[in-house]
């Protein structure tokens, strides 16, 4: 929200893809005044329930959905720890256009804790992330570890990225 506000730039609404009980959109509605749509699916638990008990917006929809949204109205969309190396590569370029589709011009994609293996970032998933021309505001690489230490080479990735105003 700061790199927002130092942009002049206003968010309002936004989707938190992979948002489990919904307690990110939560935090952004009760702190920031900022409506989160969350997306869920009830696998080992009732999370769309969860979420709208608590009084938020849940969306079941897979990654290999469009988002029910019309095009350019959202400010902010946030990939949390659902969306990582386990997707596949189809799926996970099909949720980046799609993602891009929602989004407004200046609009912002955050992907928080995306994990990958330290090579996979650099030649797979950076390059895909490329193709949609985002401005990288934040791009912090930090590696993923455990009690025992590094863990399979695996890296987190927590990126900010603005979307052009027009292409």
């Amino acid at each position: 929200m700061q790199l927002a506000k130092s942009a002049n730039s206003l968010i309002r609404l936004g989707i938190d893809i992979g948002g489990g009980t919904g307690t990110f959109a939560a935090l952004m509605k009760i702190f920031y005044n900022v409506t989160m749509l969350t997306t869920t699916l009830n696998v080992n638990a009732p999370y769309s329930e969860a979420v709208a008990a608590r009084g938020l917006v849940p969306l079941h929809v897979p990654l290999q959905q469009r988002l029910p949204v019309f095009d350019g109205t959202m400010d902010l969309v946030r990939c949390g720890r659902a969306v990582n190396r386990w997707i596949p590569l189809p799926v996970m370029e099909f949720m980046f256009y799609d993602v891009d589709r929602v989004l407004r011009g200046g609009g912002y994609l955050w992907l928080d804790r995306f994990f990958s293996k330290a090579m996979d970032l650099e030649e797979v998933y950076e390059p895909m992330i490329g193709k949609l021309g985002y401005k990288k505001v934040k791009w912090a690489v930090a590696n993923k570890t455990d009690p025992s230490g590094l863990k399979n080479g695996e890296v987190y990735l927590t990126a900010v990225l603005q979307k052009p105003v027009s292409r």
